[in-house]
């Protein structure tokens, strides 16, 4: 099952590209605890945005979540990916220039994506600013 999980804060997620890859390694090892991957994520300084597969339910209390149905899901991912490869706290800019890993777009996993790479990349790049 695939889920959109999204947090909105008046105050800053992070300051410093320190506080930002803290928090994301924070999530990433929170999430993998509890035997969940991140499929994809946007990370912006009021808002964090992932996508999510699990086969269980999913609690996470900062975050409001909602279940994707698979036809949606290619319209998650693209959303994901509209602030374009170049910007550093997403899995587009991971998934093009082997930053540090904390999503699992275009890397071979247990359970694939229903979707090819290629078509995932050309919805991102297609909705991208």
């Amino acid at each position: 099952m695939y889920y959109h999980a999204i947090k909105k804060t008046s105050l800053p997620l992070y300051r410093t590209n320190e506080e930002a890859q803290r928090l994301l390694f924070a999530l990433h090892a929170k999430l993998m605890d509890r035997q969940v991957t991140i499929i994809d994520y946007l990370l912006e300084p009021h808002t964090c945005q992932l996508i999510l597969q699990t086969k269980k339910r999913i609690v996470l209390p900062t975050f409001a979540i909602r279940p994707i149905a698979k036809e949606r899901l290619l319209w998650y991912l693209s959303s994901l990916g509209s602030k374009g490869k170049a910007y550093p706290y997403s899995g587009l800019h991971e998934c093009y220039f082997l930053s540090t890993c904390f999503c699992e777009l275009g890397k071979v996993t247990a359970d694939p994506l229903p979707y090819p790479l290629k078509e995932i990349l050309a919805v991102k790049n297609g909705r991208a600013e």
